[in-house]
C-alpha cells in the first residue's frame, strides 16, 4: 500500500495520518472496518494475522512483520504488536527520525530465528529499542531481545513470585522478583552492559501504549 494509506479507526483514535501510512505497507481494512496486520515466515509466506477493531486488539500468535529495514536504519523498533507501536510511534513522533527507523513486529510466539533474520538486514551500529507491555512477558521479551544481540541462550522461569534466569553460556542462575524484574535488572545480574532500551508506559496499571491509547480515547469521548 502507498504511505498515504489511512485508517478510519485509527484516524478516530488520533492517530496522526503520516504514523498510518508509516505502518500501512502489510495492513487491510475490511467490510466490517477491523484492520488486519499480516504476519509472515522465513519465506514470506502469510501464517498469521493482528487484528484491531474499535474496542479489541488481538495480537498475532506467529510470524513477523518487518518494516523498512535496511542498513541505513539507525533505530530499531521491536514490538509484538502492531497496535501498541503505532500508539507508541504517535505518542513519541516528535522525537523519532522517521527517515532512520526501522521496525519489527514479532508473534507472541517469538520465534528468535525470524527476529535473528530480520535484524542481520541492518547494520550493527543501529541501536535496538523494544517497545513490550509492563507485564512480566514484556520484560523477559526485552531480555530476549537483549540475549539475541549479545549471542546468549537465557532460559526464564517463573515460580513463586520469582524470576529465575539461567545463563549457560555463563553457566550462572540469578533469581529476583516478579516485581522488580527487568532488563535492567536482569544486565546487572548477569554483569553484561545493556544496549537494549526500553519503552514502557509511564502511567501506573498501564501495560502498554495501545491500552493507554484507549484510555484516552474512551475519557475523550
Amino acid at each position: 500500500m502507498a504511505l498515504i494509506e489511512t485508517f478510519d479507526i485509527l484516524t478516530y483514535k488520533g492517530v496522526n495520518k503520516a504514523i498510518q501510512g508509516l505502518f500501512s505497507k502489510f495492513a487491510n481494512q475490511d467490510q466490517t472496518g477491523q484492520i488486519i496486520f499480516d504476519f509472515f515466515d522465513e519465506q514470506g509466506r502469510k501464517v498469521d494475522c493482528e487484528i484491531l477493531s474499535l474496542y479489541r486488539n488481538k495480537q498475532a500468535s506467529r510470524g513477523i512483520s518487518a518494516l523498512n529495514l535496511s542498513e541505513d536504519s539507525r533505530a530499531i523498533f521491536v514490538s509484538d504488536s502492531y497496535a501498541s507501536l503505532i500508539c507508541f510511534a504517535n505518542q513519541f513522533k516528535s522525537r523519532i527520525s522517521f527517515d532512520e527507523a526501522g521496525f519489527l513486529i514479532i508473534g507472541a510466539e517469538f520465534d528468535l530465528s525470524l527476529l535473528n533474520q530480520a535484524l542481520k538486514k541492518v547494520s550493527k551500529k543501529a541501536k535496538i529499542n523494544t517497545v513490550f507491555s509492563t507485564s512480566i512477558l514484556g520484560r523477559v521479551m526485552d531480555c530476549k531481545v537483549q540475549d539475541l544481540i549479545q549471542e546468549n541462550n537465557c532460559t526464564y522461569f517463573l515460580s513463586s513470585d520469582l524470576v529465575y534466569v539461567e545463563n549457560p553460556k555463563k553457566a550462572k542462575r540469578s533469581v529476583e522478583s516478579l516485581f522488580t524484574f527487568s532488563l535492567r535488572t536482569y544486565c546487572i545480574s548477569q554483569g553484561v552492559k545493556q544496549t537494549v532500551r526500553t519503552f514502557k508506559p509511564k502511567q501506573k496499571g498501564v501495560e502498554s501504549f495501545y491500552q493507554l491509547n484507549q484510555m484516552n480515547w474512551e475519557n475523550f469521548n
